[in-house]
């Protein structure tokens, strides 16, 4: 297991921020000691269910929610049978978050393996399944308020197929960013925001929680795009760690997964953690217990990131604060320029060795020679006169 460079970069410019806003402990311990569990039915239409999870003695007035699916390839599983999202859901529960674990429309095999349309209205009915939850969640915030939930701290997610699901929630913007066959399949199943029901409010989340998930598309990825958690085994077979197809090859739909998804995030510019497992297929945190830890304290992280630094958010913070570097491919030099002072530039390789740091800048602009750099990737990460500015990771080619 490793944690990758850009994570582990990004990670420092958020704890650059001050975390104030939360009271103590709460997010990051078990201060509530038990949970209560409620089933309740989210979409009328298609009688689908999901387990609610809130920490017992909890009076706070705006909790996060945080949605999880379940994996089973779109053909099996259910809310309580995968693991993962059990356990993930009883832990953030402890820890004073409401949490959620949704069951969804499913396909069956013949269907995946035999037709690639098919295939893909099944994965997009799940999308609008997942999409009715989330509005369940608003929908009761408007009206009786039963769930004290904060709706600008909704975060989504799952693990495998569950994971797959949201990811195209987080990151399908608009009916616009959809290819042809998406777009079709969507339009048998009521539009871009589906038909499960919970109309009229909104689908607004704030980060995606990416256990062995993947994107149909990786140009899905905006610049400044939302924030997300990922953890994949580069061996995957089920949902591919490059791009490919899924279910050993049998699926005849493109998946992309962390291996194709992290150099997208670096380059444009999204927060984004993630944890590769070097060697390890599908989903190993689901039956090993110090895996399956390492990705909750990656999460925990990660999310008491979202809710509690006292920046709005950090994609926010980059984009207001213009950055450039050019030229990028870069040969003997790069010019790095900022709209607001500098006051340290490092670099550093792709192993997280530190190949130059320079600092008291103290100007917009600096230029740093890469004549001795060897060819490869490197990341840039620029700190601020401005200490109320979190620091940003930029991506640099060397060629």
């Amino acid at each position: 297991m490793k944690k990758t460079l850009l994570s582990a970069l990004l990670g420092l410019a958020a704890f650059g921020a001050a975390k104030a806003q939360c009271p103590a402990g709460r997010y990051l311990t078990d201060m509530f000691p038990t949970y209560s569990v409620s089933t309740v039915t989210y979409s009328t239409p298609y009688n689908l269910e999901m387990d609610i999870y809130q920490p017992d003695g909890d009076t706070y007035a705006a909790r996060p929610l945080i949605i999880l699916g379940h994996g089973g390839s779109f053909i099996g599983g259910n809310k309580t049978d995968d693991p993962t999202v059990v356990a993930l859901c009883q832990r953030f529960a402890k820890r004073g978050y409401v949490t959620a674990s949704i069951n969804y429309r499913l396909g069956n095999l013949f269907d995946m393996v035999t037709d690639s349309n098919k295939a893909i209205e099944i994965v997009v009915k799940a999308i609008s399944d997942g999409k009715a939850a989330i509005r369940y969640f608003v929908k009761d915030a408007a009206t009786s308020n039963t769930y004290r939930i904060d709706t600008n701290n909704i975060f989504i997610g799952g693990n495998s197929a569950g994971a797959v699901l949201y990811m195209h929630v987080g990151y399908l913007g608009n009916i616009a960013e959809c290819p042809s066959y998406i777009a079709a399949a969507m339009a048998l199943n009521g539009g871009f925001e589906g038909n499960s029901g919970n109309d009229g409010y909104t689908t607004k989340n704030k980060a995606v929680i990416n256990l062995a998930g993947a994107l149909n598309l990786t140009s899905f990825v905006d610049m400044y795009d939302k924030p997300s958690v990922s953890a994949h085994g580069d061996t995957d077979p089920t949902v591919p760690y490059d791009c490919g197809y899924p279910l050993n090859g049998s699926v005849h739909v493109n998946l992309c997964g962390l291996g194709e998804l992290e150099p997208v995030f670096a380059a444009k510019s999204v927060y984004h953690y993630g944890k590769i497992y070097p060697g390890d297929g599908h989903v190993p945190w689901s039956s090993n217990a110090t895996k399956l830890n390492s990705v909750d304290s990656m999460v925990k992280e990660f999310l008491y990131n979202m809710v509690c630094t006292n920046v709005a958010g950090v994609n926010e913070v980059a984009k207001a604060t213009e950055v450039s570097l050019y030229p990028n491919p870069a040969s003997s030099q790069v010019n790095i320029s900022a709209s607001t002072p500098l006051e340290q530039v490092a670099i550093y390789d792709q192993t997280g060795r530190v190949v130059s740091n320079a600092s008291s800048i103290g100007k917009e602009n600096y230029t740093l020679n890469t004549s001795d750099f060897a060819k490869g990737i490197y990341f840039v990460r620029l700190k601020f006169a401005d200490e109320n500015i979190s620091p940003v990771v930029r991506r640099l080619s060397v060629e």
